[in-house]
């Protein structure tokens, strides 16, 4: 997405570049990629030079326990009016900000507010968990830090509102937007936005104090940060709001025709913990070289910092470390801790090695942008194939994990579970080199490539970023959700995608048979009317897997009683057609059995909701 494309060279000649290089013997120091400190500004800038024709802007910060190694400005913050990309910029952190919520709980944790073993609902105000499937399990804590504690998605999860929507307080977006639990305890990993801000929630409780108040008391102003806010409507820091307006944001591609202008692309986060933060880069950075220091400022006690790199989820059966305590392992010559941020204009990512204290920090004006944010660490930390232990060539070919595989970081309990068989699975074909590559009947669905590492380890590689992936039994794991194979292949993807093309087939029937000079009699308009019951079912379906039901409450809402109203149409104009075709006497064998069809589907449709478990959309 973001090689050379000559066309947009003139554009990006202007890239600015500032380094500063703090160790007075830098030669002598490297980072876990044998990179020598001396040489990290020049890395990284032939690096993004060799890329710059896809680049918006992008800002990097190397640092170690003793301080800022490497500090670089890439880009334009304002790419109409010239604006270059500088120490003043402000970028949204996204998901970063959860970290911010994990370092508050062990905040509290170390003042002996909050035991990381008991129920939640200690903490919690009674009867707060209205949609537990599973009440007689203890979620603790450590489950909301390891998002295993059962929850699926919401439909509201950092759901776009306008400043005026956003939520008063966090207790409300919390009650609002609470999440169904579809899973047992532990049983799967399913990132949850909600959880997260679950659990800033209960750090309100502990504390006595909100959540914004604490963070800007508690993490800002221990560690000077003054050029960052996490309040959804930026009010706890009028410089920020001010310099957040002036910034613009792009997606930049390897085509320049799929170029695009966002504008400034601001909106409020209502489950705000999860993913509000803004501020500059040396904020940024500040932040995330309090993890590597010695004497972490963020607590009074060291051990509470060790205490939080110790594992609190695993890959499948074996030891290799999934989450520590909020914290995300990625795999590269080294396993490091941090966390990825994506924002709908922005991007960022936190990595850093708690064995050498060496980190960066990475925000980009670009959403979903992985060549620089992903790509830049690997110069740092080194590729995970360099890894010791882990084998290039000749791998035991003694599995083969082809199949259908769906996210249970999804809807997948409920009348919504159809957008878990349209939009989050993995159709995994394995390729005659032995990788895999995502295909669904043949047909290329991504770019994505899967490598064998090693026994159940894989790399999926992607656009600058290698994503470990460990297979265990049928359930492939990701960093942040893990991936079920499907028993029944792509049947469901199948259904979901011919419903809707029947149901397109049936609006077409009949805009031709309107055209049609023909007198109908009351069965052949009750059999349009079925086919209009299709069609538009069809349509209510589409917008409800994939666009109403992931963005506006309300619509969802709506789509769903839309969706028992045909249901119910469905049923009666299948009971009348029956009765009117058996009370016939003079009717066509043929026409009776048509009509018979045409009854049956009916009442099909209207078991269909049902299966659909419609009756269940509330608890979702």
């Amino acid at each position: 997405m973001k090689k050379l494309i000559s066309g947009m060279i003139a554009m990006v000649c202007a890239v600015s570049t500032l380094g500063t290089t703090v160790k007075a013997s830098a030669g002598e120091m490297q980072t876990p990629s044998n990179l020598a400190y001396s040489e990290i500004g020049n890395s990284i800038d032939s690096y993004v030079k060799e890329r710059e024709a896809g680049l918006a802007s992008c800002e990097v910060s190397v640092f170690d326990a003793d301080g800022i190694i490497y500090n670089g400005y890439y880009g334009y913050s304002d790419i109409e009016n010239n604006i270059p990309a500088d120490s003043e910029t402000v970028y949204e952190w996204g998901s970063c900000s959860k970290l911010l919520v994990w370092a508050s709980v062990m905040q509290q944790w170390e003042q002996g507010k909050l035991d990381l073993n008991s129920d939640i609902r200690d903490y919690l105000p009674e009867n707060f968990l209205t949609k537990l499937q599973y009440p007689d399990e203890k979620i603790t804590m450590l489950n909301l830090m390891s998002h295993n504690a059962g929850f699926q998605e919401s439909f509201y999860e950092n759901q776009e509102a306008s400043p005026d929507e956003v939520y008063d307080t966090l207790e409300e977006a919390v009650k609002a937007c609470e999440c169904y639990q579809a899973y047992h305890v532990g049983e799967y990993t399913a990132y949850s936005n909600w959880g997260t801000s679950l659990a800033a929630y209960i750090v309100e409780q502990t504390s006595g104090m909100d959540y914004v108040t604490y963070v800007n008391k508690n993490i800002f102003a221990p560690l000077g940060m003054e050029h960052t806010c996490i309040d959804p409507k930026m009010a706890d820091n009028a410089w920020v709001a001010e310099k957040r307006y002036e910034l613009k944001c792009y997606g930049r591609y390897e085509d320049p025709k799929y170029n695009e202008d966002l504008g400034e692309c601001l909106y409020g986060i209502q489950l705000f913990p999860a993913g509000a933060a803004t501020g500059t880069l040396e904020d940024f950075s500040t932040f995330a070289q309090a993890f590597v220091m010695e004497d972490c400022p963020l607590f009074e006690n060291d051990s509470t910092r060790e205490e939080m790199f110790i594992a609190t989820s695993y890959y499948g059966d074996s030891d290799i470390v999934k989450n520590a305590h909020g914290l995300w392992t990625s795999e590269y010559k080294v396993q490091t801790l941090g966390h990825g941020g994506n924002t709908g204009g922005c991007s960022s990512n936190l990595v850093f090695d708690p064995e050498s204290g060496v980190g960066i920090v990475i925000m980009a004006n670009e959403p979903g942008e992985s060549v620089f944010n992903y790509g830049i660490p690997n110069l740092i930390f080194g590729n995970v194939t360099e890894r010791e232990g882990i084998q290039n060539t000749d791998i035991s070919d003694t599995e083969d994990i082809s199949g259908i595989y769906y996210a249970k970081r999804s809807i997948t309990a409920g009348a919504a579970k159809i957008m878990s068989a349209i939009g989050s699975l993995m159709p995994w074909s394995k390729n005659p080199n032995g990788t895999y590559s995502l295909k669904l009947c043949g047909i290329q669905m991504g770019e994505e490539e899967l490598h064998k590492i090693a026994e159940h380890q894989y790399v999926m590689q992607n656009n600058g970023m290698n994503m470990f992936m460990y297979y265990d039994n049928g359930k492939l794991e990701m960093m942040s959700t893990d991936y079920v194979k499907s028993e029944s292949g792509s049947a469901g993807t199948f259904l979901a995608f011919g419903f809707i093309l029947f149901g397109i087939g049936c609006l077409l029937t009949i805009l031709v048979k309107l055209f049609m000079k023909k007198k109908y009699t009351f069965a052949d308009k009750q059999i349009l009317g079925q086919q209009g019951i299709y069609g538009v079912s069809s349509i209510i379906l589409a917008l409800f897997a994939i666009i109403i039901g992931g963005i506006n409450p309300t619509w969802t809402a709506i789509s769903g009683i839309m969706a028992m109203i045909i249901g119910l149409a469905s049923l009666a104009n299948g009971g009348i057609l029956c009765y009117n075709t058996i009370k016939a006497d003079d009717m066509k064998t043929r026409t009776k059995v048509k009509q018979f069809i045409w009854t049956g589907l009916g009442i099909a449709y209207f078991v269909f909701i049902i299966m659909f478990q419609l009756y269940r959309f509330w608890t979702l």
